[in-house]
């Protein structure tokens, strides 16, 4: 055992099966794929590495694992009607406030979903006290994890050199967050997605170097007769910059002389159609990550609407990767006898408020209905509350319950009959 590990005290304390292995650290397909590239047609070298340069690839990466590793986690006691009690728990103080003496609660998150989302599997190893209760969760590198299935049980067989975690392990000591795949284990999107990516890398090499090597012409002098040789070409283009650079005349007007002739060139199809390519580049690598393009690329917007968006966003993109980490927790940080009673969920509340006009309107009208009170309204907008005055439900005068609708009414029709009589007949006769 390294000092590391036995610092932190993660070494293992009981005895697995002996499994059939083979090549090490290197059995995980992740380190092959991280130092040799998934085969792709564009002649580009894709891996977890190259794939991050691209600009689309990264925000992708980084907007799903930051929006996600910045939401309130909660813990909630469920009862026999299915109410929601937020309680204290050792999973919300774990993913809250400290998941170990070496991580923050944000980078712990990020990091496990940056790699879930680049190579296809997150890892945390789980510390447990003498009862089992979780008291630490350790981020582990993806490319010394190899996940194996023995007996129709699922280990991982650990060489992490960063956190010196090392050894087999069962399903019940690691966190594991997994992207597509066969179910047991989740598969790099890098390697799906090669060939998008490829390309989008030879795009972005192809810009690099025709723009750098000034391969882009803005315009040509046409000289009458013959130039006699380079000096003098070099002679008549360097008079004509320097005139443009005020050198003579005005500030953007050039000076020819002798019949020469400036003639600017436009862009070419084939320079349009180039950066068709690059914006086509950015929305194929966003469906990757099924990342709306509102949220990587400026002007890209299917609707005015920031509340819209929003929700848009958080439904269609974030939300299977916060079902996926919700039902981890219950599986691998609640006991058996709370997965009953205990809900996890993270608050995407803070992500789905609109601007503060959507905002007001929303809960005027649950206040209206009496769906919340004063005290509710004030923690959604995360304030104080007003105390017990603020917990009480106002319901609107003029509604009543469907199932007395109907009596309501006849009575309502009789005594408009009973008033009509009298007004008919006011002496009674």
């Amino acid at each position: 055992m390294g000092k590391l590990q036995r610092f932190f005290g993660l070494e293992k304390r009981a005895a697995l099966p002996t499994m059939p292995t083979s090549g090490g650290i290197f059995a995980s397909s992740n380190i092959l794929n991280w130092i040799f590239g998934t085969a792709n047609s564009s002649g580009q070298t894709v891996n977890q590495i190259t794939s991050l340069k691209l600009s689309s690839f990264y925000a992708s990466v980084r907007n799903i694992s930051e929006d996600i590793a910045k939401l309130p986690f909660n813990v909630y006691m469920l009862d026999a009607n299915f109410n929601k009690k937020l309680i204290s728990h050792p999973a919300s103080y774990l993913l809250n406030k400290q998941p170990s003496s070496v991580s923050i609660p944000f980078t712990f998150k990020q990091t496990l979903l940056e790699f879930a989302l680049i190579q296809g599997n997150g890892y945390a190893y789980i510390e447990r006290d003498k009862d089992a209760k979780p008291i630490a969760l350790y981020v582990l590198d993806s490319r010394y994890v190899t996940p194996q299935i023995y007996n129709q049980k699922l280990y991982y067989i650990i060489q992490d050199i960063n956190s010196g975690v090392k050894g087999t392990f069962t399903q019940d000591e690691i966190f594991h967050i997994k992207g597509m795949g066969d179910g047991y284990v989740g598969q790099s999107i890098v390697g799906y997605a090669a060939e998008s990516i490829g390309k989008a890398l030879a795009t972005q090499s192809y810009a690099s170097g025709f723009f750098g090597n000034g391969a882009t012409l803005t315009g040509t002098i046409e000289v009458p007769g013959v130039v006699e040789n380079e000096a003098t070409a070099n002679n008549i283009k360097t008079r004509f910059i320097d005139s443009i650079k005020g050198n003579g005349t005005a500030s953007g007007v050039g000076l020819l002389a002798n019949g020469a002739k400036f003639t600017k060139i436009s862009v070419s199809p084939n320079e349009a159609q180039f950066i068709e390519s690059q914006e086509f580049n950015v929305a194929d690598i966003a469906r990757w990550f099924r990342m709306p393009l509102s949220k990587i690329q400026s002007g890209s917007t299917g609707s005015s609407n920031l509340e819209q968006l929003n929700i848009e966003y958080v439904t269609d993109c974030l939300m299977p990767w916060l079902v996926r980490f919700e039902q981890e927790v219950e599986r691998k940080l609640f006991r058996t006898d709370e997965m009953d009673k205990l809900d996890a969920k993270f608050d995407v509340s803070k992500l789905l408020r609109g601007d503060m006009a959507a905002t007001a309107t929303y809960l005027k009208d649950l206040y209206y209905i009496g769906a919340i009170n004063v005290n509710d309204a004030r923690r959604f907008l995360d304030m104080n509350n007003v105390g017990a005055d603020g917990d009480i439900y106002f319901s609107p005068l003029n509604m009543i319950p469907t199932n007395m609708a109907t009596d309501y009414w006849t009575k309502q029709d009789a005594a408009k009959n009973q008033t009509s009589l009298k007004q008919a007949n006011p002496q009674g006769n």
